[in-house]
Order: C-alpha cells, then sequence, then structure tokens
C-alpha cells in the first residue's frame, strides 16, 4: 500500500461523517444516493484492503443510513 493509499483510507472517517451527518434526518431520496455511495466505497476498501477501521466507519455510516445490504461479488466487480 502505498502513503497517498495509506492516507486515504485514514480520511475516509472524515469523508463518510461529512456525507452522511448531514442527511440523517432527511428521507430517502436524500440517503440513497449516499448509501450508494457508501456502498461503492465499502466495495472498494475490500478489494484493494483498506483498513479495518475505515471498512468499520464505512459500514456505521450505511446502517446509519438503513442499509442493511451485504456487499456482494458484483459489488466488488463494479467497483474494482
Amino acid at each position: 500500500m502505498t502513503d497517498a493509499t495509506a492516507l486515504f483510507w485514514v480520511s475516509v472517517t472524515d469523508q463518510v461523517t461529512r456525507r452522511v451527518a448531514p442527511i440523517l434526518g432527511r428521507g430517502e431520496a436524500a440517503r440513497a444516493p449516499v448509501r450508494a455511495y457508501l456502498r461503492d466505497l465499502e466495495a472498494v476498501a475490500r478489494a484493494e484492503g483498506g483498513s479495518r477501521e475505515a471498512l468499520q466507519v464505512i459500514a456505521s455510516g450505511r446502517r446509519l443510513l438503513g442499509d442493511a445490504s451485504e456487499i456482494t461479488e458484483a459489488d466488488r466487480y463494479r467497483a474494482g
């Protein structure tokens, strides 16, 4: 993992917080695109070996937005 890649995964906590926090009280129309982004981000993290902390933060953000779906092999393929 390069330094830039490692720095990216460290920044994921802030990125997820900035995207999730403002829409927690909003409806489905606001939540759906962020859930899709987080699902894609999680698929990339799993494929590229993102940090365990990054994966936990992403999964927490998804749960807060009501996304209980599993990351599938198709998600990983699409993200890669």
